[in-house]
């Protein structure tokens, strides 16, 4: 793909809104790893539970981590959080610089010049 494929408003909410999701996903999982170790605590064999929680959620990360790095930008098809070999989590494409909220405020300014 060019670096700026011309793409219609809705494929680039479409790859736009997955690109959201899947960082709310992290950031949500990121969230949840102290009440999850509470409630982990809470339990008659606390230990165990622990361990088995600390596993699984480090499971759901690692998933997570991929399932974001591996995202593709939408207007350039190259991963949207990838520089290189390295994981940034940030707001804009690093091939292209296309801003995660970039459907929203095309979808602004075109009801602004409608109305």
């Amino acid at each position: 793909m060019d670096s700026h494929t011309d793409i219609t408003l809705d494929e680039l909410h479409t790859g736009l809104r997955t690109v959201r999701m899947r960082r709310w996903f992290l950031w949500l999982l990121i969230l949840a790893y102290v009440p999850l170790m509470m409630i982990a605590l809470g339990a008659n064999d606390a230990k165990r539970m622990v361990v088995i929680a600390f596993v699984v959620w480090v499971l759901l990360l690692i998933i997570a981590v991929a399932m974001m790095a591996l995202a593709r930008c939408p207007r350039c098809g190259h991963c949207f959080h990838m520089s290189g070999y390295l994981f940034r989590p940030v707001r804009r494409c690093f091939e292209c610089d296309l801003h995660i909220t970039a459907d929203k405020q095309l979808r602004k300014n075109d009801l602004k010049h409608r109305g």
